[in-house]
């Protein structure tokens, strides 16, 4: 939405103070605060990408650490997972055998 160039506030008067809106260049002032948050937003963004490539680097010197001190561990770690894969099915198996809708057919 586009604020015309002349727009002004009117000037609003208060028994204690005096307040004059009408100086105000409220098209100039939306302009900074549009600046202002594309700004915030580009640096959010930034930051983000700093971090979740900081994070990359991380990984990839754990897991160079972790290789280099134990060359088995992907052996290991892909045992441990067959394992589980295993006893996960024999219990969806078992939970299936039990299961209500199974026996009402």
């Amino acid at each position: 939405m586009a604020i015309p160039s002349d727009f002004r506030l009117p000037a609003w008067k208060v028994p204690i103070i005096e307040v004059d809106l009408s100086e105000i260049d409220v098209p100039q002032l939306a302009e900074k605060f549009t600046e202002y948050g594309k700004e915030a937003l580009y640096v959010t963004v930034g930051t983000g990408v700093l971090t979740f490539q900081q994070l990359q680097v991380r990984r990839r010197e754990m897991m160079t650490t972790l290789h280099t001190e134990n060359p088995d561990l992907e052996t290991h770690i892909s045992e441990v997972v067959q394992h589980a894969k295993s006893i996960a099915t024999i219990l969806c198996e078992k939970l299936s055998e039990r299961s209500p809708l199974r026996n009402a057919e």
